[in-house]
């Protein structure tokens, strides 16, 4: 009986979760807030890098920040979340998906990129953290030429 109780309540769970499964323009919608943060981060610490005595808590924050969403990029990116397949404007070119090996491994560069630039800042080194910075500000260039389309 408890057997069966416990699978009856495992199936309504799964039926509970695959009801409330994100849509593609959910997905898209997340996708770009995600990204969002990780450029208002980039920003942050590129504005206090241009004063004379940059902040480096914030530099630290914002090298966190980036550090913690760059594993999740590849899981951003679902088939049919893409242009032509959500209502919501999204710059995700379908070579992402046609280039699945390449995308995967611009990932994982931007992944390294953001570990570098996470180092540099905890290392408090100003010239360390502005070169790891536009290091991983190149990375992000490189997808986005490959993969982004152009906004209008």
């Amino acid at each position: 009986m408890r057997a069966m109780t416990l699978m009856v309540s495992g199936l309504v769970m799964a039926a509970a979760v695959a009801v409330h499964a994100a849509s593609p323009n959910d997905v898209a919608t997340a996708r770009q807030k995600n990204f969002k943060q990780i450029g208002g981060a980039m920003k942050a610490a590129s504005d206090t890098l241009k004063s004379p005595a940059p902040n480096l808590a914030t530099i630290r924050a914002s090298a966190a920040t980036i550090l913690s969403l760059a594993p999740k990029v590849p899981t951003w990116f679902p088939a049919g979340s893409g242009i032509g397949h959500v209502s919501v404007k999204t710059g995700a070119k379908p070579e992402i998906w046609s280039d699945a090996a390449g995308f995967k491994l611009a990932a994982a560069n931007l992944l390294k990129a953001a570990g570098d630039y996470k180092a540099a800042a905890d290392s408090g080194n100003m010239d360390a953290i502005r070169a790891k910075q536009m290091a991983l500000g190149m990375t992000c260039k490189g997808c986005h030429d490959k993969y982004r389309q152009k906004d209008d």
